[in-house]
């Protein structure tokens, strides 16, 4: 596996994958970037863990960006380039042309898989879109997207939606899987009944990357509001990203600070979940741009699991997977919405659990064993189909 990002501290999905490989019985390498303090190589749970000598930096500009992608992209090539010989090299997208690194593996007789996180063209529009150029670079950034598809053997991506929307660009519908985001239930701590039965604070709780589109400095200003009717509210941040150091600041000045608890790091994906349980609201507060139309954050399936009421930005996607009543949704980029849908939560317990219940009714068809046999199932048949040859 490649993957442009740290292993396995938040890269849950890459995690999720290579732990179902690992226990069918594969080998398993992952080929990341390294964060300070981190060794070159190590095993975790059964899987060689291999560091390349770059850091991924959230936040860099466009030039920065590039660099850090092509660099990695040119370290993975080379590692590849000598050493093991794989049945399956497994790519992790954005960026989509790091499967040039699988280019003479697959020379060699190696499958290659596509993973697409993300459209890599929204995200550019997301981080870049209001620059010069950003229409020839989103054309190029699809054709890239094209030919990465037409190289690899298999595409899988997190859900119906981008598989429909990945169809319509063109790529093969015989190539497309979906693997959902859903949880590794390994991870999962006993569930907690929520605190305020017993005299507890409303804890609102939000885990994962803290960058402007997510839409964490919404969160905040909603929680601020809803401190006036939800005297004992606590929010909680789990994660860390280039907007961190601003949100902490807005809470600063909305006097919010001695409210909020934040880690300011990402943490082992079990050690969040222990921490979040027992919340009283889960908060998916993305903001309504290109790339959230197609996001189904597995954040929003983790509270689910854990049994926590949701509250969720009324977009596309999550609109597909669950419905109102099962989660509670607000209006995308409306911290007033937002900050009425905590209030009424903290009003209705009763009803917010109810629709919790009802969403982990719900969740049965998403659950990670089902998606993990479907990921098992394609790496069998890819190296079958190569062995027929």
């Amino acid at each position: 596996m490649l993957v442009h990002g740290p292993y396995p501290l938040g890269e849950p999905r890459v995690e999720r994958e290579a732990l179902a490989a690992r226990a069918a019985g594969w080998k398993v390498d992952v080929l990341a970037t390294r964060r300070p303090g981190e060794p070159a190589e190590e095993s975790i749970d059964g899987v060689r863990v291999i560091r390349l000598p770059l850091e991924h930096r959230r936040g860099n500009g466009l030039v920065g960006a590039l660099r850090e992608y092509a660099g990695f992209a040119a370290l993975a090539t080379r590692r590849l380039a000598r050493g093991t010989r794989y049945d399956v090299v497994h790519v992790h997208a954005p960026p989509d042309f790091l499967v040039v690194a699988a280019l003479l593996p697959r020379l060699r007789g190696a499958r290659t898989i596509l993973d697409v996180h993300d459209l890599s063209s929204d995200m550019f529009s997301m981080r870049f879109g209001d620059r010069r150029g950003a229409g020839a670079a989103d054309r190029l950034l699809r054709a890239v997207e094209l030919a990465a598809a037409w190289v690899a053997d298999a595409l899988v991506t997190v859900h119906e939606p981008y598989r429909a929307e990945l169809e319509r660009r063109g790529v093969d519908a015989g190539k497309l899987t979906v693997l959902m985001n859903s949880v590794d239930e390994s991870h999962l701590p006993p569930r907690h009944d929520n605190g305020r039965a017993n005299g507890g604070p409303f804890r609102v709780v939000y885990h994962g990357t803290v960058t402007p589109p997510y839409g964490v400095d919404l969160l905040v200003r909603a929680a601020a509001r809803a401190v006036a009717d939800v005297k004992s509210l606590q929010l909680e941040l789990y994660g860390e990203g280039d907007e961190l150091a601003d949100v902490q600041k807005l809470a600063t000045a909305l006097g919010l600070s001695d409210r909020m608890h934040v880690t300011a790091a990402y943490l082992p994906h079990g050690e969040v979940l222990a921490r979040v349980a027992g919340a009283s609201v889960g908060v998916v507060p993305n903001r309504p741009t290109r790339l959230n139309r197609f996001a189904l954050s597995s954040k929003l399936f983790e509270y689910v699991a854990l049994g926590i009421p949701a509250v969720v930005a009324d977009l596309p996607t999550l609109r597909a997977y669950f419905s109102a009543d099962e989660v509670r949704f607000f209006r995308a980029g409306d911290p007033s919405a937002l900050s009425r849908a905590l209030v009424e939560i903290a009003a209705d317990p009763e009803a917010a659990s109810g629709r919790a219940e009802a969403a982990r009714r719900r969740y049965e068809g998403y659950r990670w064993p089902g998606q993990a046999s479907r990921y098992v199932e394609l790496l069998e048949r890819l190296v079958h189909r190569q062995r027929e040859k």
